[in-house]
């Protein structure tokens, strides 16, 4: 699937485009995740929340100012530290 596809479908709801995100980049983001945190199950909990959140604000991407990728480890990154910051790690 093309970045676009992957998008279209988030927009429509397609269960099957998240699918298909998760397979391709969750252990990818959840390496990230795991650098910040530092703690396998919350990193977990927080990939968790990643895709969570993507499925609920992919409105909110833009293409034209990121690839989705890198829109989407932002938003992991982000959440990993908040949850670092919040837990007092």
């Amino acid at each position: 699937m093309t970045q676009e596809q992957i998008t279209e479908g988030l927009l429509r709801k397609d269960k099957s485009s998240l699918s298909y995100l998760y397979d391709h980049y969750a252990d990818a983001l959840l390496g990230v995740i795991s650098r910040i945190v530092q703690d396998q199950d919350i990193a977990e909990e927080v990939l968790q929340d990643a895709f969570l959140r993507y499925w609920e604000k992919i409105d909110q991407y833009d293409s034209s100012k990121a690839r989705l990728f890198t829109w989407m480890m932002r938003i992991a990154r982000n959440l990993a530290l908040d949850r670092l910051r919040s837990k007092g790690m």
